[in-house]
């Protein structure tokens, strides 16, 4: 990988956590909207008119149309935050299958690495208690146990 290859992903892990950042920060000031808005912005920011694909598709298309673990992370955290938000919005079912979509996403970005990265790991923490993981696929089922596995 070229250095200006690392550096655009540095620099796209930087900005995102600078986003989550503030989401955060609107979440706690109990400014949800624009909590969505920004989300909603950074996703279009990043992905294009390719975003609105992405949210169509399966898990496991996205991550192939996506290619890289990085940028499958970074869909499965913004799918995550939105997630999050539509549950303080009392948007009960979309934040239901946003979480499960977000696991997801998540285990197809562990898929494309050489190990779960803690990024990773403290994402499916957060989330496997948020959903009902009968209804995921057996895949998913398996690799959640293999990950359980190697901790």
């Amino acid at each position: 990988m070229s250095s200006t290859h690392k550096d655009l992903k540095v620099r796209m892990v930087q900005q995102l956590a600078d986003v989550f950042g503030r989401v955060v920060g609107l979440k706690r000031a109990g400014r949800l909207d624009e909590a969505v808005e920004l989300v909603q912005t950074t996703a279009l920011h990043l992905f294009g008119p390719m975003w609105e694909t992405l949210t169509r598709h399966d898990a496991s298309s996205a991550a192939m149309m996506l290619g890289s673990r990085e940028k499958v992370s970074a869909c499965a955290m913004l799918t995550q935050h939105r997630a999050e938000l539509d549950d303080l919005r009392g948007e009960v079912w979309k934040a239901q299958a946003g979480y499960k979509r977000a696991l997801e996403l998540h285990l197809e970005a562990a898929r494309l690495g050489a190990d779960v990265d803690v990024a990773t790991r403290s994402a499916l923490k957060a989330l496997r208690p948020r959903v009902d993981e009968s209804k995921l696929s057996k895949s998913y089922q398996m690799q959640l146990e293999r990950i359980d596995g190697h901790r």
